[in-house]
Order: structure tokens, then sequence, then C-alpha cells
């Protein structure tokens, strides 16, 4: 246990303000065709007890909880443009999953719809963006035409 503590500590000295980090989102928190981790700066870095945890921010918001270091992935060498031009201090709190939310519906594949059809004509809010409906989509009912292969 001791050995595994000490590595979590020196990796989390790894990171330091402002470095670009991933976090990783659950699938419950997203659907088949959505990104898997939500790009983020670390904007504090709280040491207590012993542990080491951070406070992120991304596009959206401020994350309003620290996360340990095991649920970072590093991103320091590709940094998107936008995330390190975000000025921090005009940013509300935000929690995560609603983060998700935003972050999952700004890609073109982060669309839902809830047709009562079978999503084969361009009524379908899927359909008309030119994207496969995903299991998120009128996840009760079965016969959708626009799953894709």
């Amino acid at each position: 246990m001791k050995h595994y503590q000490a590595s979590i500590i020196s990796e989390a000295k790894k990171f330091n303000l402002n470095d670009c980090v991933d976090l990783q989102i659950h699938t419950v928190d997203r659907t088949n065709t959505d990104a898997k981790l939500l790009q983020c700066l670390i904007i504090e870095k709280l040491e207590k007890y012993g542990k080491i945890t951070f406070k992120f921010a991304c596009e959206y918001g401020k994350l309003e909880i620290p996360y340990s270091i095991e649920h970072v992935v590093d991103l320091k060498m590709v940094c998107p443009e936008a995330l390190k031009h975000i000025v921090i201090d005009d940013l509300n709190g935000i929690t995560f999953i609603e983060a998700c939310k935003l972050y999952v519906r700004t890609l073109t594949t982060g669309r839902t719809c809830d047709c009562k059809g079978k999503c084969a004509t361009k009524q379908c809010s899927c359909k008309k963006m030119g994207v496969f409906c995903s299991t998120k989509c009128h996840s009760k009912r079965g016969g959708c035409a626009n799953m894709g292969e």
C-alpha cells in the first residue's frame, strides 16, 4: 500500500498549474458515439493529509469537485489552442456531468433524438444532421432505421 501511495504522489507531482489534462467521461454520461475524455486545465493543486488533488476548468466552467490523479490523463503535448486561451476568472462553477453534456453536444456526433417513427426521414434531428442515432436516442424503442452498421 505504501508503494502504491508513493507512486501516486510521485505521479501527481509531475503536474503543475495550467497543464492540459483529460478527465474520463463515464459511459452513463455519454452516448456510444461521444468523446470519452473531457479536456481540462489544472487551475489548483491541493495537498491535504498527504493526498494531492486537483481542481480543473474546461471551456464551459470551473469543475466544482477536486479530482485525484487516478482520474487524470496527461495531455500536455497536445493541448488544444482554445483550451490554452480560456480566461479562468470569467468562468462560473459547473458540475462534471453538466460540463460533459455541454462538451459532447458541441461535437458533431453528440446528437440525440426522441423520434416516434423509424428515423428514416429528415424529420429525425440525427438524420437531418447526417449522423447515426446512438444508444441514447429513443432507447426504450427498437426498429430505428438510422443506426448504421
